[in-house]
């Protein structure tokens, strides 16, 4: 009965590590993809106001800020994203800003005849400039972006066995703005904000092949279009506007939460972020203020209050500990399931062979 016990004992501890496995591997983003989450995105401009709003939807807590006060002759700029400079959104001293939606794979025309794209200074040197971050670096205006994107190869957009899986959203302090994706050929599309329209959306379908979709229609798109198209004057558009639309389309959940939220102020160059989708307290950033100052690093939380942050840590930790009491219990269960089922085979007693028992009346 101990060899037994051991069996089962081993074979429930398997169990647990291949689930734990499984969900690793399934957690993991896939190497040099620059945009592993989704986002609600909008930007909009009426007047001399000019706002940008995201929220950075996905399920690892680790967020940063920080500066990049450029090469020679570049732009300065703040970036969003997470550790080891994974950019997933930024603004420069110009007022030109980004974020990304994250979509399913869509394969790209690299253009070998166009330009290399440029390289990281040292010590990332290997490593080709991400797109947004070499047009941040370059670009004042949405115009100069769509020239550059257009200029160079598309090595630099990291796709993964010739795909990718996102769309870029642009907007600068002039009030246009640009979502650049993958149309159906493999070539780059330009999606700019009518000029009779004061607002562009972006969420995770492609703005030129709704079909290239996480979710179409989108919920969240719908909400975001419905807020805006309601504004049609400068004193309605503002920052509360922007905050409570970011709070009306956030996600919550273990494998998908809005992590942080930004609204820009592409005029006033300021950066209005929201920490794990609470939206009571609110840190604002000028951006030419931090980049005077030496450049800097920080983990988001550690930008607002211990209560904030404490919050958010609790939050996730409750769905960490219901995760793991889950896949326990599962594991449990069906390792007592299967003990059952043997235990129960084995206590049937055979039945003796034919012909072992004795003839009546012998």
């Amino acid at each position: 009965m101990a060899k037994k016990n051991k069996y089962y004992l081993w074979m429930g501890l398997s169990a647990c590590l291949a689930v734990g496995l499984g969900i690793t591997y399934s957690l993991s983003p896939q190497p040099y993809d620059p945009v592993p989450g989704s986002c609600t995105i909008f930007s909009a401009a009426i007047g001399d106001r000019v706002l940008f709003g995201n929220n950075e939807d996905y399920y690892k807590p680790k967020t940063y800020l920080w500066t990049d006060q450029g090469a020679k002759g570049d732009y300065g700029s703040i970036y969003l994203g997470f550790k080891d400079y994974s950019h997933q959104g930024g603004i420069n001293e110009k007022g030109l800003c980004f974020d990304a939606n994250a979509l399913p794979k869509s394969p790209i025309n690299l253009h070998p005849e166009l330009k290399a794209p440029l390289h990281y200074q040292a010590p990332y040197e290997e490593h080709m400039m991400w797109l947004p971050v070499m047009i941040l670096r370059k670009a004042a205006t949405v115009k100069e972006a769509i020239e550059i994107a257009k200029e160079y190869k598309k090595d630099n957009w990291y796709p993964i066995d010739g795909s990718v899986k996102y769309q870029l959203h642009f907007a600068d302090a002039s009030g246009d703005a640009v979502v650049i994706s993958v149309d159906e050929s493999g070539e780059l599309a330009f999606t700019q904000k009518e000029k009779d329209e004061h607002f562009l959306i972006s969420t995770n379908y492609n703005k030129v092949n709704p079909d290239n979709a996480l979710e179409y229609p989108c919920h969240r798109y719908s909400i975001a279009e419905q807020r805006l198209a309601a504004v049609d004057s400068e004193e309605e558009l503002t920052v509360d506007l922007f905050r409570s639309i970011l709070d009306e389309v956030h996600e919550e959940g273990i494998f998908n939460t809005t992590l942080y939220s930004n609204i820009f102020d592409l005029k006033e160059g300021k950066i209005y972020l929201y920490h794990w989708h609470q939206y009571d307290e609110v840190v604002i950033l000028d951006v030419k203020e931090e980049l005077v100052k030496a450049p800097y690093l920080i983990r988001i939380k550690e930008l607002f209050s211990n209560e904030t942050a404490g919050k958010a840590s609790f939050e996730y930790g409750g769905w960490i500990i219901g995760l793991s009491g889950s896949i326990l219990l599962a594991t449990g269960l069906g390792v007592a399931g299967v003990y059952y089922l043997k235990n129960k085979s084995w206590s049937k007693k055979p039945l003796p062979p034919v012909g072992t028992f004795p003839r009546e009346g012998l």
